[in-house]
């Protein structure tokens, strides 16, 4: 309301020097057009009390410039001012109102944004509580039979259950580490040579495994709990695919003006077919009709174990590529010097973009996942 008052105030000050200096109306006029365009930006009103305060003052400027223009003491081209005024103001009301429209948008996509990280956080504590806690106890049971069980069927059956029981907290972890994990979070500089040592210092208690550190690179533009997040399903992957004893290192290489923080290890390796989905992106799955094309398949797969096997490649996969896709990379899969399989979040070199465009990340900053026991491993 103060705002129009102060608009009506303008429109009777310019009514008044129109009768007062009728030689200064169109300074009068352009007060009019100015002030509206100052005032209804910093706060809209109504828009019919708008469109009959300047009618009223449009009118009230025709009484008194068309007579002076009649007895030739106004030129004819001067009365389009009278009309100007309500011209400007349907514009600026216009594009006022369209910006305003455009930022209730944002403030409900926002809102919408609290809601889902609310959901998210609250499927992460439900998944956390009601799935993990009578897995756990069922598996206790489980245990607790096998115990006192001598007979070899039945202990076949029960260590069958416990397997399936142990695929479930398995896949329940994945979900609570993706529920969790901020793929929006700004980028970051990490520290690359902690993050790594503290990741093998981790697995090293949990894993009957030689974990190694091989670390070329001192940066990685890649957020840190989102890294870890990442590195922890790579290294649960290997120690599914590795004896007791078996090297998996943890490297951190430059690679032609990327940066490479992966996984490797000394297991079987990966087949050409799994190779080539996780290099050609995992959530793309071939398209049948290119079944004939020989470039769009991977050596000596057919089109049918190629579909079983991308819907077979897993949850954990997915976590590892979507991490690399949000810092601007890809996950990339070959082998290992060691012998086995060796992969990777290949991403922008740090030296690409300069260090002020992230926020560097300490490791101590971020929440910690913890890794499963050894026993507790799912496949890719």
């Amino acid at each position: 309301m103060l705002l129009f008052a102060a608009w009506v105030a303008v429109l009777v000050g310019a009514a008044v020097g129109l009768v007062l200096v009728p030689s200064m109306e169109i300074l009068g006029i352009e007060a009019v057009v100015l002030s509206f365009a100052l005032l209804y930006g910093f706060g809209m009103w109504p828009v019919a009390r708008t469109v009959v305060s300047i009618l009223a003052f449009a009118a009230f400027a025709a009484l008194v410039m068309v007579p002076r223009a009649q007895a030739g003491a106004l030129p004819d081209s001067e009365l389009v001012e009278v009309v100007v005024p309500l011209g400007l103001a349907m514009i600026v009301i216009y594009h006022v109102r369209r910006r305003e429209e455009a930022l209730h948008r944002v403030h409900e996509l926002a809102a919408a944004d609290r809601r889902r990280a609310g959901a998210r956080e609250r499927l992460s504590r439900m998944t956390s509580h009601e799935l993990r806690t009578p897995l756990t106890i069922a598996s206790g049971y489980v245990d607790h039979l096998l115990e006192g069980e001598r007979d070899e069927e039945r202990r076949e059956d029960l260590l069958t259950v416990r397997d399936e029981l142990e695929q479930l907290g398995r896949v329940c972890d994945r979900l609570v580490r993706a529920v969790a994990l901020d793929l929006g979070a700004p980028d970051a500089l990490t520290d690359v040579p902690p993050l790594l040592d503290e990741i093998r210092r981790r697995w090293a208690v949990v894993a009957d495994r030689d974990v190694v550190v091989d670390c070329g690179v001192a940066t990685v533009p890649v957020n840190a709990a989102r890294l870890r997040a990442a590195l922890d399903t790579l290294v649960e992957n290997s120690v599914r695919y590795t004896c007791p004893g078996e090297r998996i290192r943890l490297f951190a290489t430059e690679v032609d003006g990327r940066v490479e923080v992966g996984v490797a290890d000394a297991g079987p390796g990966l087949s050409p077919t799994l190779t080539y989905l996780v290099n050609t992106g995992v959530d793309r799955a071939p398209d049948p009709a290119d079944a004939g094309d020989p470039g769009t398949q991977p050596p000596g797969a057919s089109p049918e174990g190629l579909q079983d096997l991308y819907s077979q490649t897993g949850f954990g996969l997915r976590i590892v590529a979507a991490i690399a896709q949000s810092a601007g990379g890809r996950l990339v899969a070959g082998p290992a010097p060691e012998g086995g399989a060796r992969l990777a979040l290949s991403v922008p070199s740090p030296a690409a973009r300069t260090r002020a465009d992230y926020r560097t990340t300490r490791v101590t900053d971020t929440v910690r996942t913890s890794p499963p026991p050894a026993a507790v491993r799912t496949s890719l």
